[in-house]
């Protein structure tokens, strides 16, 4: 009876194990701050992922999918300009260093091919302002430059942009081989990052400022 215990203990825990994996992934994450601000003309900024996830087989076909990632987000806007002989530049970029929770449900269209969809919840771990300007042409020369941390908050003694953010990532992962993969997939912010003023007269639009990321990550999985 001892034996037979033994037997079904191993064989009961290498069946949970067969149906969960850990792995770990880095890649790329492009983002972008989508806004309804006059004038603002955000574009792409380059970023990092790096964590790990925790896959569990539900079925045959479909797996729930629990990561953890660091994720730096936020955006970059460039302006030039030539007048009288001098060209003149202006760039500014605002980076978000984000703590990434996202559980999903992946669906395996294929042995390799899988679709996933899941909503993530992030939480701002800093943040920089950073402005430079130069001015190149005959007789002159100026570069100027300014970088600030972004302080989170409610607006009282901050920049009014708020820690916390959520919102839905749509993916499509491709199995390499047993442990080798890379997936791609789009981040859409659901939450407005600017807090609302109580004040606002009733045909006054809020601001509205949120996150959105396309990103592209290799994984690779311990085990199976």
């Amino acid at each position: 009876m001892k034996k037979l215990f033994t037997i079904l203990t191993v064989v009961a825990l290498t069946t949970t194990i067969s149906f969960a994996q850990l792995s770990v992934k880095a890649g790329l994450n492009m983002a972008n701050i989508v806004t309804n601000i006059d004038g603002a003309e955000n574009g792409m900024k380059i970023g990092m992922i790096i964590g790990g996830n925790y896959a569990m087989e539900i079925s045959d076909a479909m797996s729930l999918n629990i990561s953890a990632v660091f994720k730096q987000s936020g955006t970059k806007e460039t302006m030039e300009m030539s007048e009288n002989g001098i060209t003149m530049k202006a760039t500014s970029t605002v980076s978000l260093n984000y703590l990434d929770i996202s559980p999903s449900v992946a669906y395996h269209v294929s042995d390799a091919m899988s679709l996933s969809v899941g909503p993530y919840l992030a939480y701002a771990m800093s943040g920089k302002s950073e402005y430079e300007y130069t001015a190149k042409g005959t007789g002159v020369d100026i570069s100027e430059s300014s970088s600030e941390s972004i302080k989170f908050g409610d607006g009282d003694d901050d920049d009014g942009i708020k820690a916390m953010d959520f919102g839905l990532n749509i993916g499509a992962s491709y199995s390499i081989n047993d442990a080798m993969s890379v997936s791609a997939g789009y981040a859409l912010g659901l939450s407005n990052l600017s807090y609302e003023e109580d004040d606002l007269p009733s045909d006054e639009e809020q601001d509205s400022v949120k996150n959105s990321a396309i990103y592209l990550t290799f994984g690779y999985t311990f085990g199976n």
